[in-house]
């Protein structure tokens, strides 16, 4: 198991996924360092952006952009073994189908989440370089709201891989994964204009990816971060449980 985790860290580091995930983030990044504003992708909610924070931390809210860069990471990892037909050379007698969905899930998490951080660290550390701490907090700050904002991209990851198995084919499964945030807020547009349906509307845009993200950064009540992290355990647990039952059920 740790041979094919090794083998797909070497197979990942030479797509050109590897390579759109750090330059975009670099872009995205330096971009926001020189115009001293935040920059990213921000979904939902009614947020002041322009409000007493330093630009790490407004920075942080626009994390969505993280929900369409770890697309790449998932789907080189796991979708990409289907398209190329080599899962079955991957799986073996001493590759179980259960010790390859495991292996390829505790994976694509662990790298995933490891880009997540290293983007939004690296940002951190230019921007103090380069801006000073007028436009950065201090490390402890930073990486508290960072964290708090982690348990949402395991739930955001782990759905993807439920997507990967799921679909197996890449064009379906950049599809899904990329449109569901505007699907989302594309209903949530229609219900607001619906007379009755506005308490509805409401939860809803509180518990959008977007909305979730940029209160966790900005600053919120202790109990909507607990529905938070509820929620994102619940995606989280799901997505793994119905996803190794739909593998195991089917033919490779």
């Amino acid at each position: 198991m740790i041979n094919l985790m090794k083998a797909d860290l070497y197979r990942i580091v030479k797509t050109k996924g590897f390579i759109i995930f750090w330059l975009v983030s670099f872009l995205v990044s330096m971009l926001s360092i020189a115009n001293h504003e935040p920059g990213g992708i921000l979904l939902g909610g009614d947020f002041d952006l322009n409000a007493d924070r330093k630009l790490d931390i407004l920075q942080t809210a626009m994390n969505l952009v993280y929900y369409f860069l770890l697309i790449m990471p998932v789907f080189g990892i796991i979708t990409a073994e289907f398209s190329e037909h080599t899962i079955k050379n991957t799986i073996t007698s001493a590759i179980s189908k259960g010790k390859f969905y495991f292996a390829k899930t505790l994976f694509a998490l662990v790298y995933s989440l490891g880009c997540f951080l290293g983007a939004n660290y690296l940002f951190y550390f230019v921007n103090r370089a380069v801006n000073g701490s007028k436009y950065s907090s201090p490390l402890g700050e930073y990486s508290k709201i960072l964290f708090g904002q982690f348990p949402v991209f395991v739930a955001i990851v782990s759905a993807f891989v439920f997507f990967a198995f799921f679909f197996k084919k890449g064009a379906a499964f950049n599809s899904i994964v990329i449109i569901t945030p505007l699907v989302y807020s594309f209903i949530i547009s229609i219900l607001c204009e619906i007379d009755g349906a506005q308490k509805v509307c409401q939860k809803l845009i509180k518990f959008e990816v977007s909305t979730m993200i940029a209160n966790l950064a900005l600053g919120c009540s202790k109990s909507y971060r607990t529905d938070c992290y509820i929620i994102s355990a619940v995606v989280t647990v799901i997505s793994c449980v119905l996803g190794y039952l739909i593998w195991k059920k089917r033919e490779v």
